[in-house]
């Protein structure tokens, strides 16, 4: 089985309309033997009334996370604790999955030997990326994309720093590949990753990035 570990929360008001997107997304994929994991920081009910709603037709696990409450990596942690299925994909409640055949792809990459990997995707604006592991990810220079085209297997999972917004992705992806090596790669453009104004990655103070790429290399480097 495949879990899909979705974060969420009230996002400016947009959290149930991206959701149920993505809902409406997953009831039309080839492959089936799949969970829907929702950790949600909401501080009210419309995401919970939402995955009631869909209960019937989907498999969600549907947990009301109030720790860390506004802390993505700390959501996001919750929600793979939280997987049971033995392949575990990691999707922003705001990107959503291109093709019907996506989690069918991404689930048959998963040879004996592959822990972690990592799909092309392109942006609501048209921009595609077909992704590789750079050397100096860590630093910033994303050439993989946000973590909505990861999938890592289920087994003792490395979990997301908490300590970081901005480079909570890269520092993830240095982390595997000192753990378990180069990602396998999908050029397959499967994940869109959503742009619009209330994205945190957009809302992030110079001096916090700054903060983190000194807490980033000292780990690291």
């Amino acid at each position: 089985m495949l879990s899909i570990a979705i974060p969420t929360y009230e996002m400016l008001g947009k959290g149930v309309e991206f959701l149920e997107y993505q809902f409406n997304i997953f009831l039309q994929q080839s492959f089936k033997d799949f969970e829907v994991v929702v950790s949600d920081h909401s501080l009210n009910e419309s995401i919970k009334a939402l995955c009631k709603k869909y209960k019937d037709t989907l498999n969600i696990i549907y947990i009301k996370n109030e720790l860390n409450r506004g802390n993505s990596s700390a959501n996001i942690n919750n929600a793979i604790k939280c997987c049971s299925g033995d392949i575990i994909k990691i999707l922003f409640q705001d990107d959503f999955l291109y093709k019907n055949t996506s989690l069918e792809k991404i689930y048959k990459t998963f040879t004996s030997e592959v822990v972690w990997a990592v799909t092309g995707s392109k942006t609501t604006s048209g921009a595609k990326m077909v992704p590789r592991y750079g050397l100096n990810i860590h630093h910033g220079v994303n050439t993989i994309s946000s973590p909505s085209v990861l999938a890592i297997r289920n087994y003792k999972p490395l979990l997301f720093d908490e300590n970081l917004i901005y480079l909570m992705d890269v520092e993830y992806y240095k982390r595997l590949y000192d753990t378990f090596g180069l990602p396998q790669i999908l050029d397959d453009c499967l994940v869109v990753n959503r742009l619009w104004s209330g994205q945190v990655q957009q809302n992030i103070a110079t001096e916090t990035i700054r903060q983190e790429l000194n807490y980033v290399k000292k780990i690291h480097d």
